[in-house]
């Protein structure tokens, strides 16, 4: 993020004496000092040194402990290659994906569920669409979808409106195969939940459709076919087992 990087360079430039804070809680009140965003958490990378500081938008930064440097990026554990700030960003997924609350959401429940896909769905995306054309499919092989509203070309706009009268439509489903399928849905207004929906998508750092997103908080942007995609989960299930 552009602002967010503007920011910390002009943070940084600011901190001119060395000032060890070692105490976290000093730590965050320096730096939201500096910075026009709240902290949420700051821990300390093992015995690196760094700090990994989370902040209100879910962005995770880097800073050493004097404050002195920081960075945005990747950091790898070279002793067992472990990328651990997707580690990170795979368990914030995680916790922001299980407290969501499924009323504000359009699910398709199969007879017996093995795994439970939360989906970011554009109306007007044809991939989108093409997926929601196979959700019997995917269904029979076990798998529970559960959408969430990402009009791509944002709020304000035609898309986002679709997604208004799909959501505050009385049966939201019938509603969701008609505007998939072309077919203009005229549904009262509402307080719908699409422009949370659609930030949150964004926290989670969805940037196309359909973004698919396991309980676990891993992500597998696009379309997938029904049996590719039971495929996989049964082979990370596997894996973690």
């Amino acid at each position: 993020m552009t602002i967010i990087r503007t920011f910390l360079w002009l943070a940084i430039l600011a901190v001119t004496s060395t000032v060890y804070a070692a105490d976290t809680a000093e730590m965050k009140e320096k730096l939201e000092a500096m910075m026009p965003f709240n902290v949420e958490s700051i821990t300390a990378v093992g015995n690196s040194g760094m700090f990994e500081v989370v902040i209100e938008s879910g962005e995770i930064i880097y800073f050493s402990e004097d404050l002195s440097y920081g960075f945005e990026g990747n950091v790898i554990e070279m002793a067992t290659g472990t990328n651990i700030t997707e580690v990170k960003r795979k368990a914030q997924r995680k916790n922001l994906l299980a407290s969501l609350d499924e009323s504000e959401m359009i699910i398709y429940d199969p007879k017996k569920t093995d795994y439970t896909l939360t989906v970011f769905t554009d109306i007007d995306c044809g991939y989108c669409r093409k997926l929601h054309n196979q959700m019997a499919e995917y269904n029979a092989l076990g798998i529970r979808i559960r959408y969430m509203a990402f009009p791509r070309t944002g709020i304000d706009s035609e898309s986002f409106d679709k997604a208004e009268d799909v959501w505050c439509a009385e049966d939201r489903k019938q509603a969701m195969t008609d505007a998939k399928n072309g077919r203009q849905v005229n549904s009262k207004h509402c307080e719908s939940p699409v422009a949370a929906q659609y930030k949150l998508g964004g926290k989670l750092g969805v940037n196309g459709t359909p973004a698919l997103f396991l309980e676990s908080g891993e992500s597998l942007p696009g379309y997938v076919p029904p049996k590719r995609l039971r495929k996989i989960l049964d082979e990370k299930v596997s894996a973690e087992s």
